[in-house]
């Protein structure tokens, strides 16, 4: 146990010493001028080639998609593969607090987002054939200090959403207490090939998320309460703003917890971003089983153009699915 102890710490120190170091490359940016990270490569990506979705995987939880065709991704940085969303954790650290984890950034070929500590990656496995019954998946796995994050995309060829899990798991410290994790997926969003659009949320559903510019095309978020007929927990929080502010909200800094998201999204034109947010805890019992869990489907909607423009969060949706009208008149799924 102390070797242990001793071997977290060093690990620990040396990604914050690294992250630290390129604390001026990596600011927050300005989207004409995007600061760029060291440009290893040294992240990766799997890749699903579907249709309409073709989804880029990265080995880091963060995640690029690209939409029927459209050679701009759906995430800023739109022409690269690895994009600036992904999983995020406040978790504790014993004898040093809260920190801040999240996708390695600053080894993506460009940014702009906040720095955090970089999840340690472990694996990355893919299997199925995108059928119905044997759906794409892709399984990330990652490390932060004594906890592991397993990352499951699963998608079936055809669909305009796919499924996004995360399982938490804390492999030291099942010894009967609670201890709290606060989870994010979040996305710097490129809707339709802009960078600029107007904040969406149903509250029917949890969906959040933004219209482009000419409010014909939709890209949101949707909390999951069961997947693969296993029940979740809702999301606690959401949030639509300007990108700098979702990732301040996440965190400023690997030291610096933000805020979190409250609850509120922008109705204005504005460089979109978007994010839900779990406060979970573990049930502290011993491992394996001291874990936590949490789904999402990220949904695209194409549609004909509405003959009048309806208020935000007026159109009910649910997994990708139009499941009803409220402010518009003859709107349709536009054929692609």
């Amino acid at each position: 146990m102390f070797e242990r102890r001793i071997l977290r710490g060093l690990m620990l120190a040396m990604a914050l010493a690294l992250v630290v170091a390129l604390l001026p490359t990596l600011a927050l940016a300005n989207k004409g001028n995007p600061p760029s990270g060291p440009g290893t490569d040294a992240v990766g990506h799997t890749t699903i080639n579907g249709n309409p979705l073709t989804i880029h995987v990265a080995a880091d939880t963060s995640i690029q998609v690209f939409y029927a065709g459209q050679s701009a991704g759906q995430v800023w940085p739109s022409d690269f593969d690895e994009a600036d969303s992904g999983g995020f954790a406040w978790l504790v650290v014993p004898d040093v607090g809260v920190r801040v984890w999240g996708p390695d950034f600053a080894n993506h070929d460009s940014t702009a987002a906040n720095v955090v500590i970089p999840w340690f990656p472990v694996a990355q496995v893919t299997m199925g054939t995108g059928t119905a019954a044997d759906p794409w998946w892709v399984q990330t796995t990652v490390g932060g200090d004594i906890y592991t994050v397993q990352q499951w995309v699963r998608y079936v060829n055809g669909d305009d959403c796919f499924t996004v899990a995360y399982l938490i798991n804390d492999f030291e410290m099942g010894l009967g207490w609670d201890v709290p994790v606060t989870f994010f997926h979040a996305a710097d969003l490129y809707v339709d090939g802009a960078d600029d659009g107007f904040g969406y949320h149903d509250a029917s559903t949890g969906a959040v998320g933004a219209w482009n510019q000419p409010r014909d095309f939709l890209e949101y978020l949707v909390p999951l309460t069961t997947a693969n007929g296993l029940p979740m927990p809702p999301a606690s929080h959401y949030q639509e703003a300007d990108f700098h502010t979702i990732w301040d909200n996440i965190g400023t800094g690997p030291l610096s917890p933000g805020p979190g998201f409250n609850d509120t999204i922008r109705t204005d034109l504005h460089d979109s971003g978007c994010g839900l947010q779990w406060n979970l805890a573990f049930p502290g019992v011993p491992p394996p089983g001291n874990f936590v869990e949490l789904a999402l489907d990220w949904c695209f909607l194409e549609v004909e153009e509405p003959e009048f423009v309806p208020e935000p969060g007026s159109v009910m949706l649910l997994a990708g699915g139009l499941m009803g009208l409220a402010g518009y008149a003859g709107l349709r799924v536009r054929k692609r």
